[in-house]
């Protein structure tokens, strides 16, 4: 009987292995089918792949303060003009639009970014849209991209506190509410994040250095 139970028993452990191991497979074909919304289409807007960019290295050195708040306009014009970030066409709203935009959205936008919105439109750049309204690209739509993102990307706890402002094939930058005062500029990788600046003004200027 003792020999009978053994044999029972080992006959219910492969049983279970093969079970896991065939749960394991499916997962491995299925996944890369199941890319997020998101990911799809920032995929489909440009041919180029860019293994990094001047953003995601940069930012990752060691966090340099600065001491000044500099002019977020002045340091974004600067930076079109280095050709480091290009408007999108026809991208400027006007205050009408821009106040249709922030009342659809889940949380307050910065005013230095609803002045780049006014004076500039959405941009391009460092291999991400820093996006505003539009109807024909889907990452340069701050609408879509929260939506989209509050879906695929985050948590229930992570979309109380995050909007998205920018995002490229693989990461998304967000103003945290996280704490009180100002919201700080996020990088987003999945659901992990990465405090880049204390503002949108301080983050602009790091661009510029």
């Amino acid at each position: 009987m003792a020999k009978q139970r053994q044999k029972q028993l080992k006959n219910k452990l492969k049983n279970l292995q093969r079970a896991t191991q065939e749960r394991q497979r499916r997962l491995i074909k299925t996944t890369p089918q199941n890319e997020n919304a998101l990911a799809q289409n920032l995929a489909l807007l440009s041919d180029e792949q860019p293994q990094s960019s001047a953003l995601e290295t940069a930012l990752d050195i060691e966090k340099v303060p600065i001491t000044k708040q500099p002019d977020v306009l002045a340091d974004l014009r600067q930076l079109i003009a280095e050709q480091k970030l290009t408007p999108l066409p026809a991208s400027r709203l006007t205050p009408a639009q821009l106040t249709a935009l922030t009342a659809a959205l889940p949380l307050p936008l910065p005013r230095g970014y609803q002045q780049m919105l006014r004076e500039l439109g959405a941009l391009q750049g460092f291999g991400y849209f820093f996006a505003g309204c539009s109807q024909t690209n889907v990452a340069a739509d701050l609408v879509y991209l929260n939506q989209a993102a509050r879906h695929d990307l985050l948590t229930a706890s992570q979309a109380k506190q995050l909007l998205i402002f920018a995002a490229s094939e693989q990461r998304y930058l967000a103003f945290s509410y996280a704490q009180a005062g100002a919201p700080r500029v996020v990088r987003g990788d999945g659901q992990q994040q990465t405090d880049l600046a204390a503002n949108f003004a301080t983050f602009v200027a790091r661009l510029s250095e």
